[in-house]
């Protein structure tokens, strides 16, 4: 090996062993490193396709408002669009002020940043939940932001009279993301006490 001192030459065999050795330990770690990346990742995929899906699907519906201001229907009368604007929270409950709204989903969303960091990678599922939650979240800030306080909601379900609240791609992000939540949290809680 070149530059190596002529009583160095003999260690020249054990110094090579012992840096690929490092090298194999250092590509280890690597592939944990990217582990642990796609662990933080994944989960935030998923608030980010929320968050798109949601944005584009209101443009979409905003883009066409006098069509789906009456009902259009998806599939027969179980799954119809309609243009709604919602000046509640969830489920159009509890009509309050904008800025009374815009705060709580800030805070709302700061508590979901703060819980999703610190929840360990290793769960998953609840990371997963929260992202998605997450994602909800943002979706329906954003229009509360830009459009006085409301939300644009657009899916109605139900048979005839007997309908489910109008909700969006936002609503379904937290609903999901609240039945994994309730899930993980179910099954924490009997792994406890077993």
């Amino acid at each position: 090996m070149p530059g190596l001192w002529p009583g160095d030459r003999a260690a020249a065999p054990a110094a090579t062993a012992l840096h690929a050795a490092v090298h194999r330990v250092q590509g280890e770690g690597r592939g944990g490193q990217a582990l642990m990346s796609l662990r933080l990742r994944q989960p935030l995929l998923w608030a980010a396709l929320v968050l798109v899906l949601d944005f584009f699907t209101k443009r979409l519906v905003l883009a066409n408002i006098e069509a789906l201001r009456a009902k259009v229907s998806v599939i027969g009368d179980l799954v119809r669009f309609i243009y709604v604007r919602n000046s509640g929270s969830a489920m159009g409950l509890f009509p309050v002020g904008r800025v009374v709204l815009v705060g709580v989903s800030l805070a709302t969303t700061a508590v979901l940043v703060f819980l999703f960091l610190r929840t360990s990678a290793e769960l998953v599922w609840r990371r997963t939940a929260l992202a998605l939650i997450l994602g909800g979240a943002l979706g329906n800030l954003i229009d509360r932001i830009f459009y006085d306080g409301m939300v644009v909601d657009f899916i109605d379900l139900g048979i005839g009279v007997h309908r489910f609240y109008t909700f969006n791609v936002a609503d379904m992000g937290v609903t999901i993301g609240g039945v994994i939540l309730f899930m993980c949290l179910l099954l924490d809680g009997r792994d406890s006490h077993e």
